[in-house]
């Protein structure tokens, strides 16, 4: 049985509504096998397109015709894991493609024995960003539609002090060109540690939206 993990980094620059730079770094069991590219699925009569948990069969981020969205291992603080869970958050994720609106799926989703997560939602036709944070306990929602910039990282893993030197690092950035945050989040990517042996950054995919156009670039990272 594979634990997973999914302790990420995630950068979202959004300069113009609409137009926006979403990189994640996934910070995963290396044992965990996943897709090497990343495939247009259906799922509750919608498409989806995305890498593919092989485990699960879920995802970590995708994009639709109307969302872009990734998740995170942990809430605020770090947690405990204690399984059985009634559902892998790759799954979970998917549980938005049900609704027409983020609002809808927040308020609707049951998250009763899901282990404790964040997930960040887009909206591709208007400046609408939103959080869901999963604590086991309660649901908090966060509406960030206003910022420029969002960074999130994982609090399974990185302490408070490690989030905020992933802040800075990205607030310090003065070209946010996709090239210039691809590099930077590799430059931040979990290398071989002994506090876990057997996690590390095993890739990075980056979503551009301009205008109508989108884009997904996933680079698998050989360990």
């Amino acid at each position: 049985m594979f634990k997973l993990f999914i302790l990420c980094i995630v950068s979202i620059f959004s300069e113009y509504p609409g137009n926006f730079i979403l990189t994640q770094n996934r910070d995963e069991s290396i044992l965990r096998p996943s897709s090497d590219d990343f495939p247009t699925r259906e799922i509750h009569g919608r498409k989806y397109t995305g890498p593919v948990d092989l485990v699960s069969e879920g995802t970590w981020i995708y994009y639709t015709e109307n969302f872009v969205c990734c998740i995170l291992n942990g809430g605020y603080e770090n947690h405990s894991h204690r399984p059985p869970y009634r559902m892998s958050r790759g799954l979970v994720i998917l549980e938005l493609l049900k609704y027409n609106s983020i609002d809808q799926f927040i308020n609707a989703i049951d998250l009763d024995r899901i282990e404790p997560f964040t997930m960040i939602m887009l909206n591709r036709n208007s400046d609408e960003k939103k959080i869901l944070v999963w604590d086991e306990i309660q649901k908090h929602r966060e509406d960030l539609s206003g910022e420029e910039l969002i960074v999130r990282s994982s609090s399974t893993l990185y302490s408070e002090s490690e989030k905020e030197i992933h802040r800075q690092a990205f607030e310090n950035l003065t070209d946010k060109s996709p090239k210039s945050i691809y590099d930077l989040q590799d430059k931040l990517k979990m290398l071989e540690n002994k506090k876990y042996p057997t996690v590390q950054s095993t890739s990075i995919t980056q979503i551009i939206q301009t205008g109508n156009q989108i884009k997904l670039k996933f680079c698998p990272i050989s360990n």
